[in-house]
């Protein structure tokens, strides 16, 4: 049902790559990035192939950047560009092209800055749209990394009180739709933004995307590579099908799936490619790769 390449056949097969970060090169924030991946990464460029990476973090590029270099992943050695959600967003915001409307120029945090991360605010610096902390004077509500005190949860669940609170009429942006993260070491499954806009849907919630799946940010990216790169001979390798494989199908280009890194990993071990056969058709890969390594 699903074609199995090796790295070096898929790298002989396509021109193009783009890749997700976290669970593809990138394992957490403690751990660094995977065996074996920068030299893949590498690998790549030697060969001619144009990569570029596409993540829902909700950073901005040059900081994402900067964090690889630390890790002596450089821009033009084993990437050619860098595209976040953050910065589509903050793109969006300078351009005044939300998909919603917001006449205050108003928001509110859902969730408080996490002690980990950079600050939502790097996002709205140079924009006409200002925090507020009254959540009735809010043109719409952004979703922040939850946490409950500085600790990631596990649980989605515990954050469903306090958004059956929220009044529905307000929209939510969600820069970040990951459902969940590896963060800690070992390396164990968090709840993120994602999760806290599935939750706000489920509660008849309107929620917005820039992140992947959502075609903005693939389109942004695709535009990144040379003109003479034709759909066909780009390749997404992803490790979460509800986002990477997704967006991936929606734009029209082929997508690999890896199975033993990433937030698959653990669901993929116990069950396997059944569970593959079980996603709906639009998150379901045309490729699986055991990890990026040669």
């Amino acid at each position: 049902m699903f074609d199995e390449f090796s790295f070096e056949d898929l790298a002989n097969r396509y021109d193009a790559f783009l890749l997700d970060a976290y669970g593809v090169f990138w394992g957490s924030s403690e751990t660094g990035i995977l065996p074996g991946a920068a030299d893949a990464m590498k690998y790549l460029v030697e060969k001619g192939k144009h990569v570029g990476i596409v993540s829902n973090s909700s950073q901005l590029a040059a900081k994402e950047k900067e964090k690889l270099k630390k890790y002596e992943l450089h821009e033009g050695v084993h990437y050619h560009f860098f595209v976040t959600s953050g910065e589509m967003t903050k793109e969006i915001l300078q351009k005044e092209t939300l998909p919603f409307p917001a006449p205050r120029y108003t928001y509110w945090v859902f969730g408080a800055i996490h002690p980990r991360f950079s600050s939502h605010e790097q996002l709205f610096e140079g924009t006409k749209y200002k925090e507020t902390k009254d959540l009735y004077d809010a043109d719409f509500i952004y979703l922040s990394i939850p946490h409950i005190n500085g600790i990631d949860q596990e649980d989605k669940e515990v954050f469903r009180l306090q958004i059956k609170t929220i009044p529905k009429q307000i929209p939510i942006l969600c820069v970040n739709p990951d459902l969940y993260a590896m963060e800690g070491k070992p390396p164990r499954l968090v709840v993120r933004q994602g999760s806290i806009a599935q939750m706000f849907r489920e509660e008849k919630g309107s929620v917005y995307l820039i992140g992947k799946p959502s075609s903005i940010i693939f389109e942004k990216a695709l535009r990144q590579f040379p003109p003479k790169i034709r759909k066909e001979k780009i390749l997404m390798i992803g490790d979460t099908p509800e986002t990477d494989i997704c967006g991936a199908n929606q734009i029209g280009i082929d997508a690999a799936l890896v199975t033993k890194t990433g937030v698959m990993a653990n669901r993929f071990e116990k069950e396997g490619k059944i569970l593959l056969a079980q996603l709906p058709s639009q998150n379901q890969p045309k490729f699986l790769l055991d990890r990026l390594q040669r």
